[in-house]
């Protein structure tokens, strides 16, 4: 149920002006900014953006993982022979130097065009030639008499296979050359290690892949954090808020959809706890006007709600909306005038204010589409039009935006001795938020401090008297 209120007929003209507040300025760079972040920045980034990191680690090791599926596994295997010299007419310490000399040599035959072909050809299976080549190697440990084969395939029979055979062919071919005269010189080459078929892959090497991929998932996800906080700084937590822009967090409330008692409590305490917040901000004195500044459209701030708590408080508040876009919707109790006619003089502000029983509460819509007043007109007469609801009313709230017709935000702080910047939590940017300050500093007004709608769980401190 509505009605109108009746308002004095007389309009103080008293235009003196509040206190001037002090002027809060930015603390820290805008991460917009193109300085140098310091370590801080990094771990806000690192918790506010860490979905990013998140997603881009588990792309990183899920690649990773897929591109080591498809790669074809490799299998070592590995033979070694041992080689002995007989000369009758030498001493044994001859003989094993002749050994250590002549079987440096040994490991070069493995690539022997006939050795390959035969081995080749004894494997069997279609193995061709550039196969079996690229697969063997031989080589000789330092200071030792033994020749190591070594064979690698893409199955570790295989791999066994072609080292035993490979290494069979080899000790041949070292005697068939050596042995020419057996009555002064023979040399005897012995399977002496057998190859066996390989349990592990030599490639590719899964763990290290797996980790190479999540280091580089993780790399890249930090980059592009940085990135995303760069172009889009959305205000993400509260502290940051508080840190960056060096205004006190009084409180964060949420728009509820749901019809539920439960939703409904949750709003109303959030708003009651807002109040608590601003009276302890200004030393325990509830302010006569407040000004809730919008940094945008979609804020969602409840100010029946700040006038319901205020209600439960005994104190009788009027909510005024100064931006003609962001208003209540024209219904059957709420009438076209607003302040736009009232300060054209064009409507009487007895009938322009409607009151809600129920709260109870005034209501001043910013009123219809009309040619904008001049700015000297609406700063003329504001002062004076807000002295007359105070006649009426406890709390005057003012709800606007910068830049807003009739009532401009910059203007209005002008009037105001408590100014509440509300900002939406993951929507409003760093950078409006600085915009708003520089324009409250601009006619030297400072902000009271600021309020974040969304989620309850990231809300302001609560702040305590000492």
């Amino acid at each position: 149920m509505t009605k109108n209120v009746e308002l004095p007929i007389a309009i103080p003209v008293s235009t003196q002006q509040k206190p001037v507040r002090e002027i809060y300025r930015m603390h820290s760079p805008l991460p917009t900014e193109t300085q140098a972040m310091e370590l801080s920045d990094y771990f806000r980034v690192i918790r506010t953006r860490w979905v990013w990191i998140f997603l881009a680690a588990a792309i990183g090791v899920a690649l990773s993982f897929g591109i080591t599926s498809m790669m074809t596994p490799v299998y070592k295997s590995k033979a070694s022979l041992f080689i002995q010299v007989d000369s009758p007419g030498d001493t044994s310490y001859a003989r094993s130097q002749f050994a250590l000399q002549r079987v440096g040599s040994y490991p070069q035959l493995i690539g022997d065009p006939a050795l390959i072909t035969q081995v080749a050809r004894e494997i069997g299976g279609g193995i061709d030639f550039q196969t079996v080549k690229a697969s063997l190697t031989a080589a000789n440990p330092s200071e030792t008499v033994l020749v190591s084969v070594t064979a690698e395939a893409a199955d570790p029979r295989q791999a066994a296979d072609l080292a035993n055979t490979a290494a069979g062919v080899l000790a041949s071919s070292i005697e068939k050359l050596e042995n020419v005269n057996p009555k002064v010189l023979t040399v005897t080459a012995e399977l002496s290690v057998r190859a066996t078929p390989p349990v592990d892959t030599i490639s590719p090497r899964k763990s290290l892949n797996l980790a190479l991929g999540l280091v580089a998932g993780l790399s890249l996800g930090l980059l592009l954090a940085i990135f995303v906080d760069r172009i889009d700084p959305r205000i993400l937590r509260a502290k940051d808020t508080e840190r960056i822009i060096k205004l006190p967090v009084l409180g964060t409330v949420s728009k509820e959809h749901r019809r539920t008692d439960r939703g409904s409590r949750s709003k109303a305490n959030g708003y009651r706890q807002l109040i608590s917040n601003v009276l302890l901000a200004n030393d325990g004195h509830l302010p006569q006007r407040i000004l809730v500044l919008s940094a945008n459209d979609e804020t969602e701030f409840d100010g029946e709600q700040i006038a319901s708590a205020l209600a439960s408080m005994g104190k009788k508040a009027v909510l005024v909306y100064g931006d003609r876009h962001d208003q209540p919707a024209r219904s059957a109790a709420l009438v076209d005038a607003g302040v736009t006619e009232v300060l054209a003089g064009d409507a009487n502000l007895n009938t322009a204010v409607l009151i809600r029983d129920e709260i109870p509460m005034g209501v001043l819509r910013a009123g219809t589409e009309r040619p904008a007043l001049r700015n000297f007109d609406v700063v003329a007469q504001l002062e004076p039009l807000i002295t007359e609801l105070e006649a009426v009313y406890d709390v005057v709230i003012i709800m606007t935006t910068t830049n807003a017709e009739p009532l401009d935000g910059a203007a209005v702080a002008l009037h105001c001795d408590c100014v509440l910047v509300t900002a939406k939590m993951r929507k409003t940017t760093y950078g409006k938020l600085n915009e708003i300050v520089e324009d409250l500093s601009a006619v030297r007004v400072g902000a009271t401090g600021l309020v974040l709608t969304g989620n309850r769980s990231a809300g302001g401190r609560r702040w305590s008297i000492r």
